[in-house]
């Protein structure tokens, strides 16, 4: 009989240990109560200023104004790859948070936003994807030197000051090095 008890005991230990073991790892089931709607904005050009709106609503209806909505938009630069903050706006009344967004290079571009839903502790993250089109450049420099304040004749003095002094400097060691080989020529004859 103790025998059939210690196993019967050993057993259920072992199973609630298990239980213990799997509800620490499992946590609590979170649960969205919120309906997220993000619009598809489609087919963008290169430059062209897009509006990306970000619709919360609770399961009921009711929209979520006041919630902060975060962007970011997946890139790579410098051979580092990761997400980049481009945005934060706050839901209006009506729970619509839009973020005017230019993108800058065509391409495949997937952004995700994230918010905190109303009374809870843990983020939420929805994600959308524009499809970037062109290749038009952004900024176009100017040809030539610009230097703000300063006049091209006072900038041409300046550099012709410059070279004239450079070309007396060479001139002088030249005259140096001819006379120090003069002088070095009569002390060897007075050696002699």
């Amino acid at each position: 009989m103790k025998v059939i008890t210690r196993r019967s005991a050993r057993t259920v230990i072992g199973l609630l240990a298990s239980l213990a073991i799997i509800a620490a790892v499992a946590g609590p089931a979170i649960a969205s109560h919120v309906d997220v709607s993000v619009t598809n904005v489609g087919e963008v050009a290169v430059g062209e200023t897009v509006a990306i709106p970000v619709a919360l609503r609770t399961t009921n209806g009711t929209p979520l104004a006041g919630t902060v909505v975060t962007f970011y938009l997946h890139m790579a630069f410098a051979g580092v790859e990761g997400e980049a903050q481009i945005g934060r706006v706050v839901t209006d009344a009506s729970g619509v948070a839009s973020l005017a967004y230019r993108p800058r290079l065509a391409g495949h571009h997937e952004l995700r936003m994230e918010y905190v839903a109303a009374g809870g502790t843990d983020i939420e993250s929805t994600t959308t994807v524009i499809e970037v089109t062109g290749g038009a450049q952004l900024y176009h420099s100017p040809a030539g030197v610009d230097v703000p304040g300063v006049g091209v004749e006072l900038l041409m003095v300046v550099l012709a000051t410059v070279w004239t002094i450079l070309f007396w400097v060479v001139l002088r060691i030249v005259a140096i090095a001819r006379a120090g080989g003069e002088a070095g020529d009569a002390g060897l004859e007075a050696r002699r």
